[in-house]
């Protein structure tokens, strides 16, 4: 009886959340993968061929270039750690200008057809739709639906049990079966894939609560005893927004560069964020990982002038709660444990997806059925109920 019961819960939500979590899985799927796409798509600007004997290019040079270009105010410099790579210059949120390192010649910008195709993905993704950042009906929807696969997930596991143990059983909810169809085909691939990828899609929606709820953040830090971070600026925005002017006062960021080189020896990129105010110290992040592992970068504050440390910034320094909420960032992604990650959370959507389609089948192939089995009842009892009138009225 417990068992019915949770098998129409289980039925009940999966058809009202369906098409919802078909959605956002569809496009966590593309999204899974965002930052190789985009770099793939912008392979022609990020690499170049090393001349014969021509040193790189002072840092300050290329910055001046940028700036002489009038293609926007520059907010980063990222170097990466090979020599046919070229320098990035970010541009606010989105756009990255690359230039040659050795000849300064600006090469181009990034694809903006590509970082609005994947920002129309994550409006999709995130608010089902609507704007990025509105607490609308369409986040609403989305964030809800997300809590309710948590649910169904669970259920799932719970109702794929067999009702008695045996090989036979086993293998019918383990391993994809060959030559089904139908019904048969749908059942078998809806409990496979719904306990092989369990765990993963319990991560990603455990995450994607966190980031869709108040509450489930402001519970993950006091969970772990920590308070939440206070959301402000940090110590390069406490002076006058905008590049320095006072002559000469600007920090010599390839001075700075080649300090930062030499924190990590396996360094893979570094970041240094211009300063902002005449007095304001330069932040840099050594990395040493694909981008989207935060345990992996080393966060530094140097002193303008003499490039002297002022404070190091570590994953580990953060407090349980930071670490965790980091987790939850780069764990909904997969990022966290590089490229196998994301294609386990790329895999792992995509099971979601047909998970929807092979429950929604089964809901309407069951629906079918009872209708049929109604429509037969009714014809089957037809003749049956006339005779008795018939026998009645003789």
């Amino acid at each position: 009886m417990i068992r019915k019961f949770l098998f129409w819960v289980h039925l009940v939500l999966g058809v009202m959340a369906g098409v919802f979590i078909f959605i956002m899985a569809a496009t966590g799927v593309v999204l899974a993968f965002e930052k190789q796409i985009t770099d793939w798509v912008d392979r022609d600007l990020r690499w170049v061929s090393v001349p014969q004997a021509v040193p790189l290019r002072p840092i300050d040079d290329l910055l001046k270039a940028v700036e002489r270009a009038g293609v926007g105010e520059p907010t980063a410099i990222v170097v990466r750690n090979a020599p046919q790579a070229t320098a990035q210059f970010s541009i606010g949120r989105g756009k990255v200008i690359y230039v040659d390192p050795y000849s300064g010649a600006i090469l181009g910008a990034s694809s903006a057809a590509a970082h609005g195709f994947f920002v129309e993905i994550e409006r999709w993704h995130r608010t089902l739709g609507a704007p990025l950042g509105s607490k609308g009906i369409g986040h609403w929807l989305a964030a809800i639906s997300n809590l309710l696969f948590g649910g169904l997930i669970l259920l799932g596991v719970v109702l794929w049990f067999p009702r008695q143990w045996s090989g036979k059983a086993l293998r019918a909810s383990l391993v994809f079966r060959s030559g089904l169809h139908g019904r048969a085909r749908d059942w078998n691939w809806h409990n496979v894939l719904g306990i092989w990828f369990a765990a993963p899609l319990l991560i990603i929606v455990v995450t994607g609560v966190v980031m869709s709820f108040e509450w489930a953040n402001a519970l993950l830090f006091r969970w772990s005893g920590s308070t939440p971070a206070v959301q402000g600026r940090g110590p390069a925005d406490n002076h006058r927004h905008g590049r320095d002017t006072q002559i000469g006062d600007e920090p010599n960021y390839d001075r700075l560069l080649a300090l930062s080189t030499t924190f990590v020896p396996n360094w893979r990129t570094i970041t240094l964020n211009i300063a902002r105010g005449v007095n304001a110290p330069v932040p840099v992040t050594v990395d040493t990982g694909t981008g989207g592992q935060p345990q992996k970068r080393t966060q530094y504050l140097l002193h303008r002038k003499t490039g002297a440390v002022l404070r190091t910034t570590t994953f580990t320094d953060g407090t349980l709660g930071q670490r965790l909420r980091a987790f939850v960032r780069f764990g909904h992604t997969g990022e966290w444990v590089g490229w196998a990650g994301q294609l386990i959370a790329a895999v792992a959507s995509l099971a979601a997806c047909l998970l929807v389609y092979t429950g929604l089948s089964l809901s309407i192939r069951r629906l079918r059925a009872r209708l049929k089995r109604k429509r037969n009842s009714a014809a089957a009892s037809g003749p049956h109920t006339e005779q008795l009138v018939i026998e009645r009225h003789a």
